[in-house]
């Protein structure tokens, strides 16, 4: 009996084996997954997946093709570990100041507990739209809305991707994609380092003025951190008091744990408002240009109230800034800084001597005189004793007004010139005292520089001006009005950056002192939104 049991069972397996390796144990084809893949895409060649359509769809078809549908991200059984690197970046996109729904992080979830051949298609849909979004953005800047912006870039998406196949950190080969400007770099690391801390929370409050209830104001205000996650609802006094100094200085304010205007105002906003201003400043980072930024330009940033010198890759030296008001905003621009001014005469703008000036000289005749004022009338001085001043007005004013050069004058004692249509500059001026402000939005328009004179000799150093640092503290002293122009011109940047990053990799929110963060990103607010 033994006997034909062993006969009979050699007889199965000889017949299992001449049926060929390609077929199972139970006689069913093995297919193999590049043939899967194939298959996959023919039976969804509009690329929708889980109510989703892939924006890459004409790349992904072109990759696998030339590939001969090799897979990327997944093996027979699983993810590989670029797959599960792949999947990890799109979940954490907000590090990056990006949305894990630009990438259909949640149809990814799906795929990868459905079907794997999905996921594969799904991820390098992801890959090409993270790599173009670091590098060009994502806000078409004609209209503010999502958009996948291939045609900014050149990259050859095959090429690109086949990049992933030889990496074994697929973490840095998509942190290459970004702008190499060391902002940019800071504030990426700060906004990573802050959203793993804290909690992109969407709460809102309303902090009472401290002058009307100062108990209230401090009681909300300390609800507002613990909303935000800043403190523990179990927390003391003291440590409610460490913790908004804390928070001040992550705003970049001044951390003297008043509960002010400012301070106030930025505990009223979430943690999820915070990374939308660091979103879009990233955001604008990638708009500009590789290489865009010379060797030697000067860079002014609105909203943080600072001036950088930067001379190849260092910052040579670093200023705060009185920028204009609300009603007198400063603008952003690119202009050519070709001299500067010693003493300089201050030709106030029609805008301001027909209101400001005309309104004190109805006021006190004694009002040009008192601040070292002429007035001219097609180009010849006139005495405004003689002026009958009651039948002048905003609509009549005809005369051009100039305040002398001096310690009083508006201007101070130095104003650097770029020329530009909005008739803005860099100037000195006699209100120090506003510069100890940690908001310090003041001026008509015009950008008044701290310690002017200091600037101004790195400038004449870097320049290797015949002009040395002591002949300019004599011109100064002495009262001289002088021109001295560069010997190569300084690009100059006036921008507006809502976030920054700082050496520690810590990230500092400005505040949106102008308002206009807020026309970037309404669309992207609606449709994404950015709760995790």
């Amino acid at each position: 009996m033994k006997l034909i049991i062993n006969i009979l069972l050699s007889a199965f397996f000889v017949t299992i084996v001449s049926c060929g390796s390609d077929s199972s144990f139970f006689g069913e084809d093995i297919i193999p997954l590049t043939e899967q893949l194939e298959s996959r895409i023919d039976n969804n060649s509009d690329m929708v997946f889980y109510s989703e359509s892939l924006l890459a769809k004409n790349e992904i078809l072109d990759y696998y093709e030339q590939v001969d549908y090799y897979p990327v991200w997944i093996n027979d059984s699983s993810l590989n570990k670029n797959g599960e690197d792949m999947v990890y970046l799109v979940e954490n996109a907000f590090n990056y100041g990006l949305f894990p729904d630009f990438f259909h992080n949640t149809a990814i979830k799906k795929s990868i507990d459905s079907s794997l051949l999905d996921t594969e298609l799904l991820l390098t849909n992801s890959f090409f739209l993270y790599i173009t979004h670091l590098s060009a953005g994502f806000l078409d800047t004609t209209d503010m809305t999502y958009s996948w912006k291939k045609d900014s870039v050149n990259f050859d998406f095959i090429e690109e991707l086949d990049k992933v196949r030889k990496t074994e950190n697929l973490t840095e080969l998509i942190s290459s994609y970004q702008p190499k400007h060391w902002e940019y770099i800071q504030l990426q690391k700060g906004l990573e380092k802050f959203v793993t801390e804290y909690e992109l929370d969407t709460a809102h409050f309303t902090i009472p003025k401290f002058k009307e209830d100062s108990i209230k104001c401090y009681n909300v205000a300390k609800e507002a951190l613990i909303a935000h996650h800043f403190l523990d609802s179990s927390s003391n006094d003291a440590s409610f008091i460490e913790r908004l100094k804390d928070f001040q200085l992550l705003n970049g304010l001044l951390d003297d744990a008043i509960v002010g205007k400012w301070t106030g105002s930025v505990l009223e906003i979430s943690n999820t408002d915070r990374f939308y201003q660091a979103m879009l400043s990233l955001e604008k980072w990638r708009w500009k240009k590789p290489n865009e930024m010379p060797d030697r330009y000067i860079r002014v940033n609105i909203p943080a109230y600072t001036f950088k010198f930067w001379n190849k890759n260092k910052v040579v030296r670093q200023h705060r800034v009185i920028v204009g008001a609300y009603a007198t905003q400063t603008p952003e621009f690119h202009a050519t800084l070709r001299r500067f001014v010693t003493n300089p005469f201050w030709h106030l703008p029609y805008s301001i001597a027909s209101t400001e000036s005309l309104s004190g000289i109805k006021k006190d005749t004694a009002y040009f005189s008192d601040r070292g004022m002429k007035i001219f009338r097609e180009g010849a001085e006139v005495n405004p004793n003689t002026v009958d001043w009651s039948a002048v007005n905003n609509t009549n004013f005809r005369y051009k007004v100039r305040q002398d050069g001096g310690g009083s004058n508006s201007l101070g004692r130095i104003k650097f010139l770029f020329p530009n249509h909005h008739s803005v500059y860099f100037h000195d001026t006699p209100s120090k005292r506003l510069f100890k402000n940690d908001v310090r939005a003041y001026s008509h328009g015009c950008v008044r520089l701290h310690l002017p004179f200091d600037f101004a000799k790195s400038l004449l150093v870097v320049d290797e001006h015949q002009i040395v640092p002591d002949t300019l503290d004599s011109l100064i002293a002495r009262g001289t009005q002088r021109v001295v122009k560069l010997n190569t011109p300084f690009e100059v940047y006036l921008e507006y950056y809502t976030a920054s990053g700082d050496s520690l990799g810590n990230i500092i929110f400005h505040s949106d002192v102008y308002g206009r963060d807020k026309r970037f990103l309404v669309g992207i607010k609606e449709e994404f939104g950015a709760g995790r």
